[in-house]
C-alpha cells in the first residue's frame, strides 16, 4: 500500500503517486502530467467515478418497459449458441450459473465481451451506448445478491467486467490490471480503493468521519470530498490537502462551492482579511498563501512552461477576490508571469521570479504606494 504522504511534507503536497503496480494505461500518474487532461472537478463525463444514474434516466429505465426491452435487445448481442453469454447475462444472471459457462468459453470469446464493454464505457457510440451502459449499471447495482460471499465463486473475467459496469472504469478491463481476485471484490462492495494507484482499504487510515462512513467507496487519501473524484496529479496547486484532517478538495471544486473565501488573518499587518480554505470534512480553516508558498517552493523546479502556467492559473483564480495586501500582490504576480512565459520567458526564469516573491523579498513600495507598486512590479 502506498504511504498516505511522502515523510516531511504536509499533506496539500501530496495526492496518491504511482508505482509499479499503478500503471494506468491510458492514464499518466506522474508528477504533473505535460499531458492536457480535463479537470475531474470540471468534468461531468470522467470514467474515474462510481456512475450515477441521474433521477430522470432511473425513471425512464424504470417506467418505459418497452425501452428497457429495447436496450436489453442492444445489449444482450446474444449469439447462436446457448452456450454463450452476454455481457446483459453477467449483469443480470446468477453468479455461479455464469462462471460455468464462462469457465468453458475460449479466451479469445471472453476477450470479446471485455473488449465491447471497453467500447461502451469509453463513450463514443453516443446517447444510446450511454443508455444501455446505465441499464447494465442498474442491473448490477440494483442487484442484492452481488456480495463478497457469492463473487468468490465468480470467473475471473465475469469479475472484471462486473467491477467495470459497476465503477465506470475500464481500466479493469486492461491487460496489465494485475488486482488479485479478492482485491477486485473489496473494490466491487466498497472496502477498497477504487483508485489503482492508491488501493488502500476503506475506510482509509480507518477514519470514521461522517463523509468517509457514509459515502460508499470512498477514499480520503486520493479521492475529493465534494466531488468524490480522483485524478493522478501529484505536486499540485489543483487539490488542497486539509492540515487537520488530511482529506482532499479539488481546488476548483472548493472554489466553485465557496470553500475558499476571505477570513481574519492569523498574521499581524497584513490587512484585515486573507484568503483562507474551509475543509467540508472537519470545517476547520487554512490560510492560502503559505500553503501555495510550500508547493511552489518543494516542486516548482520541477515544472516545466506549461505546467507552471497551469499552476500560477489556478493560483490567480484563488486570490483573485483577495483584499489582504500579500494576497493582492500575489494575484498581480502570477497574472504577470503568466503573460511572460506566454510570451516566451523561460521557465527557470519565470520561477526564481515567484520563487522569489513568495519567500517575501518583493517590491516594497506596495505598502507606501500600492498603485505605483503594482505598476513597477507589472514591468519588471
Amino acid at each position: 500500500m502506498l504511504p498516505p504522504r511522502p515523510s516531511g511534507l504536509p499533506p496539500s503536497l501530496f495526492l496518491a503517486s504511482s508505482d509499479a503496480r499503478a500503471s494506468t494505461g491510458n492514464h499518466d500518474p506522474g508528477m504533473n502530467s505535460d499531458q492536457n487532461r480535463e479537470s475531474p472537478a470540471e468534468s461531468a463525463n470522467s470514467r474515474d467515478t462510481w456512475p450515477v444514474i441521474d433521477a430522470a434516466t432511473q425513471v425512464k429505465l424504470e417506467n418505459q418497459k418497452d425501452e428497457d426491452g429495447y436496450y436489453e435487445q442492444s445489449v444482450t448481442h446474444r449469439p447462436a449458441s446457448a452456450n454463450k453469454v452476454s455481457l446483459l447475462d453477467i449483469a443480470r444472471e446468477q453468479v455461479d450459473i455464469i462462471s460455468e459457462k464462462m469457465y468453458l468459453l475460449p479466451n479469445e470469446y471472453l476477450e470479446e465481451l471485455k473488449g465491447r464493454l471497453r467500447g461502451m464505457l469509453e463513450g463514443n457510440g453516443g446517447p444510446q451506448q450511454r443508455d444501455e451502459l446505465l441499464f447494465l449499471q442498474r442491473l448490477v447495482q440494483t442487484r442484492s445478491d452481488l456480495t463478497a460471499k457469492t463473487l468468490i465463486k465468480a470467473h475471473r473475467v465475469q469479475l472484471e467486467i462486473l467491477v467495470a459496469i459497476n465503477s465506470g472504469i475500464q481500466f479493469f478491463l486492461h491487460h496489465s490490471m494485475n488486482l488479485s481476485q479478492t482485491a477486485l471484490i473489496e473494490v466491487f462492495v466498497y472496502k477498497r480503493c477504487r483508485n489503482i494507484a492508491c488501493q488502500s482499504q476503506l475506510p482509509a487510515e480507518d477514519c470514521h468521519c461522517e463523509i468517509c462512513t457514509n459515502r460508499k467507496g470512498f477514499c480520503s487519501l486520493c479521492m475529493c470530498v465534494i466531488c468524490n473524484k480522483f485524478d493522478f496529479e501529484v505536486n499540485t496547486c489543483r487539490w488542497i490537502g486539509c492540515d487537520s484532517c488530511a482529506h482532499w478538495t479539488h481546488t476548483d471544486c472548493a472554489i466553485r462551492d465557496k470553500q475558499i473565501g476571505t477570513g481574519p488573518s492569523s498574521v499581524n499587518g497584513l490587512g484585515s482579511a486573507e484568503m483562507q480554505f474551509r475543509c467540508r470534512a472537519c470545517n476547520r480553516t487554512s490560510e492560502l498563501f503559505g500553503w501555495v508558498k510550500d508547493v511552489f517552493q518543494q516542486c516548482a523546479p520541477t515544472w516545466n512552461g506549461e505546467s507552471l502556467i497551469r499552476e500560477l492559473t489556478v493560483v490567480s483564480k484563488i486570490f483573485r477576490l483577495s483584499d489582504n495586501t500579500r494576497g493582492r500582490q500575489l494575484f498581480w504576480k502570477s497574472e504577470e508571469l503568466i503573460e511572460k512565459l506566454k510570451g516566451g520567458v523561460a521557465e527557470t526564469t519565470a520561477c526564481r521570479i515567484i520563487l522569489t516573491f513568495l519567500q517575501g523579498r518583493s517590491c516594497i513600495l506596495h505598502s507606501i504606494a500600492p498603485a505605483l507598486c503594482r505598476n513597477v512590479c507589472i514591468k519588471r
